[in-house]
């Protein structure tokens, strides 16, 4: 019979002179046979391993995150994505002609209306676009939020401060009222195929009924479908079917998006714009003519500027294509990884705005990315304000450049690196930085070419990116 107690014969060494207790910090501190010694003085791993360290250049490169955490996580695609704008470039300058040829009707109008929109044919043109793609992808820009942002640093009252960030929030709402119209679109006839056959009918009368081409703050008609009709309608169906897989959480998401459309109703938009000028302090720090720089400020939200927005339209359509398996099945992972790519790049633990700009002039394909700190940490507060700026470009007949930029009261610190077949021409591209420079009247400290050796990541040029690695944070 086995043993399962483990019952073993009392020892004969009575006195007990000879025998050693293992766990005894004396004798195990310092014994190599042991993995996992008690140590009264210090915590120590289950494993017996020093720390996370062991795992070599890995290791090294991401230093001691636990990518268990959700920042953790983050980082680790940080590092694991900066192929994006590789990936990218082949994407629109060479595999661009295969995917004409996929077949597919609506991903080659999308191909077409996206390589035209990245055409420059003169200077002015490419400077529209460089600042049309910075205007839609950078949303609280201009004059308007510089003054907000300076109230916001020169008052102290609780109760400006909550006014203006509602008001902040309800600007989001209301700009971003189009795109919430899309995804509630494309929502419902998502909605409409998890519906039982009986049920669609009624629900795509219901969904018809919404105005799909509303422009920004005109909200009241589609809420009203919304709150009336069409959420009672689905609320009614997951009752009745006791439905609470996809179409129960697929609702959940239309709710949501409801709510922050509603929120950007244009009527809303005013009434907290009013509350903040109806704030003492706000009348005394604002600099300028509010009424007058709140009209320009709808006038640039209302959606009038929807042709800069071609580009980023067309992007983003064939990304979700692509990855739908519309562009060719054997094109489908690099589609997912270019989307894994900007939301990384769009996540809340991103300090930074980030700028994909490819575009074509004078016969020259061109791959750009840009992270831009528009608050940069500051070495006294007394000074103005500090922008960063890392630039990366690829000009596919020249070679690859990286550019980083500190701006602050109208004087720059520029450190440019150049593919090795520049570098030899130091004096000359520092002698043309610098005329570009005085030509836009900024002043330079500093002025460096240098010869491009590898890749920088973002968080060497941003390492206020890591400042949270050793906080507790857990992925639940």
């Amino acid at each position: 019979m086995a043993n399962i107690l483990q019952v073993t014969p009392p020892n004969v060494n009575a006195d007990n002179r000879n025998m050693v207790n293992p766990q005894d910090p004396k004798h195990s501190i310092g014994n190599p046979s042991l993995r996992n010694p008690v140590d009264p003085t210090r915590v120590v791993r289950s494993d017996g391993k020093e720390n996370d360290q062991s795992g070599g250049a890995k290791d090294a490169l991401f230093s001691v995150v636990d990518y268990e955490s959700n920042y953790g996580a983050f980082i680790k695609g940080l590092g694991e994505g900066g192929e994006l704008a590789g990936i990218m470039e082949r994407l629109l300058f060479t595999d661009m002609a295969a995917l004409r040829e996929s077949g597919q009707a609506e991903v080659v109008s999308l191909i077409e209306k996206l390589v035209m929109s990245m055409r420059m044919d003169s200077p002015e043109d490419l400077l529209m676009f460089l600042e049309g793609q910075g205007r839609l992808q950078a949303k609280f820009n201009g004059e308007f939020f510089n003054q907000l942002r300076s109230v916001l640093s020169q008052s102290s009252s609780q109760g400006l401060q909550d006014a203006v960030l509602a008001f902040l929030k309800g600007y989001n709402n209301y700009s971003s009222g189009t795109h919430l119209l899309q995804q509630m679109h494309s929502l419902t006839d998502d909605i409409e195929q998890l519906l039982l056959r009986s049920y669609r009918e009624e629900f795509r009368e219901l969904a018809d009924s919404m105005n799909w081409q509303a422009a920004n703050g005109s909200t009241s008609h589609n809420t009203g479908v919304l709150n009336r009709s069409l959420i009672p309608f689905l609320s009614q169906y997951i009752s009745r079917t006791h439905d609470y897989g996809a179409i129960r959480e697929a609702t959940m998401l239309l709710v949501f998006h409801t709510a922050r459309y509603q929120d950007g109703g244009i009527d809303r938009l005013y009434k907290l714009f009013e509350d903040m000028l109806n704030d003492r302090d706000f009348i005394r720090l604002f600099k300028g003519d509010a009424q007058e720089s709140m009209q320009n400020l709808l006038k640039a939200g209302s959606g009038e500027a929807r042709p800069m927005s071609d580009f980023a339209d067309g992007l983003s359509q064939l990304v979700l294509r692509g990855a739908n398996g519309q562009a060719g099945l054997e094109n489908v992972q690099q589609f997912y990884t270019i989307m894994n790519g900007m939301l990384m790049n769009e996540s809340v633990y991103m300090p930074l705005l980030h700028f994909i700009l490819p575009f074509q002039y004078e016969d020259n394909n061109v791959m750009s990315e840009m992270w831009v700190d528009p608050d940069a940490k500051k070495d006294d507060d007394s000074e103005g304000r500090r922008i960063k700026l890392f630039l990366k470009f690829d000009i596919q007949s020249v070679g690859k450049f990286e550019l980083v930029m500190i701006l602050q009261d109208h004087e720059a610190k520029v450190q440019l690196l150049v593919p090795p077949n520049l570098a030899k021409q130091e004096k000359k591209i520092q002698t043309e930085v610098a005329d570009i420079l005085k030509d836009n009247g900024i002043r330079f400290s500093q002025l460096m070419v240098r010869q491009r050796v590898r890749d920088r990541r973002v968080d060497e040029v941003f390492p206020e990116i890591r400042e949270k690695e050793r906080t507790i944070n857990v992925r639940i």
